[in-house]
């Protein structure tokens, strides 16, 4: 397999390399990427696979964006202590980096993480670009999806609704088939349920189609 010059990966947000994480206390790691084409993004402990997005990637093969993941515990028990590792993975390029956990003792139990708190988005991207007339998914995911209701609205601040262009899946994504210049402009995922709301905005900007080449 040929790799495209084109494609480069580098990260914008990347946790310390060293997060000591109080006991029942919540913890959040963030890794963000930028890259062509958009990346995708992992999390493992101690080697393990432990967080993972599905393929993204525009079939178009013109898609650049930045990919935001975050790796949340809303209460640390003894056993999130470990080694966690960030990859992210443009085409063939992968690069990757390393936060170590260590779990600091503190007067509660970690039997009181037991509590359900508001949502938290896990995963998004600020920005999406696709070639106009191409399909595209707009991630918004949340941990534990069964406990929050995520609705999405577009740029005039109006709820996306099932159509034949638009859908949103059980995931919490946003799928435009066809995509037009009408589309563009900041699409905004809302969770929520009955402990608070979360919400993240993605920018979605349509491209000139690429004319076909001929032999």
């Amino acid at each position: 397999m040929i790799q495209s010059h084109w494609e480069h990966v580098k990260f914008k947000t990347l946790a310390p390399a060293r997060v000591d994480a109080r006991l029942t206390g919540a913890l959040v790691l963030t890794c963000s990427a930028t890259g062509s084409p958009a990346p995708s993004l992992a999390w493992y402990k101690d080697g393990l696979f432990v967080y993972h997005e599905p393929d993204t990637s525009l079939s178009s093969g013109s898609s650049l964006g930045e990919t935001v993941a975050k790796l949340r515990m809303g209460c640390v028990t003894p056993e999130a202590a470990g080694q966690y590792e960030c990859r992210a993975v443009a085409g063939l390029q992968q690069i990757s980096a390393v936060t170590e956990v260590k779990v600091v003792p503190w007067e509660e139990d970690s039997s009181l993480c037991q509590e359900r708190g508001q949502p938290e988005i896990s995963l998004w991207r600020p920005t999406l670009m696709v070639e106009a007339g191409d399909s595209v998914s707009l991630p918004c995911r949340v941990a534990r999806p069964d406990e929050a209701i995520v609705i999405w609205t577009d740029a005039r601040d109006e709820a996306v609704m099932k159509e034949e262009r638009f859908e949103v899946t059980e995931s919490g994504d946003l799928r435009i088939s066809e995509v037009s210049w009408a589309d563009m402009g900041q699409f905004t995922c809302t969770a929520s349920n009955e402990a608070g709301v979360a919400s993240v905005h993605t920018f979605l900007y349509p491209l000139a189609s690429t004319p076909a080449s001929h032999p």
